[in-house]
């Protein structure tokens, strides 16, 4: 019984979404975790690792901003929220560095 417990404990460590990652300039194999447009004009987005890593300061410490006045803003915003509709894993969210905020440069999905 013991054996069987830890064999499951095992099976499901390997069957998690593979390891999220963030360095100083992107995060790697992120889920969405929340989405909220403000009339500030701008989309705020949580993903599931820690963002700390990244060299750029953050909204509240936990969220990144995508700026709708930037081009091809609602290509990205579409690819977020596909991305957390369908609880996919996104490749790469990458953002510009030292900015205010963490605003996102590109996002990829393979």
């Amino acid at each position: 019984m013991r054996f069987l417990k830890i064999s499951c404990a095992c099976l499901a460590a390997l069957s998690s979404p593979a390891w999220a990652t963030c360095g100083t300039n992107a995060c790697n194999n992120v889920n969405i975790v929340r989405l909220y447009v403000s009339t500030d004009n701008n989309i705020y987005v949580k993903i599931s690792d820690n963002i700390t890593p990244l060299n750029c300061v953050p909204l509240q410490d936990e969220y990144l901003t995508l700026r709708r006045s930037e081009p091809n803003s609602d290509a990205i915003y579409s690819m977020l929220l596909t991305s957390q509709a369908m609880n996919r894993i996104l490749t790469r969210i990458r953002i510009v560095e030292g900015s205010g905020g963490c605003t996102v440069a590109y996002v990829w999905q393979d």
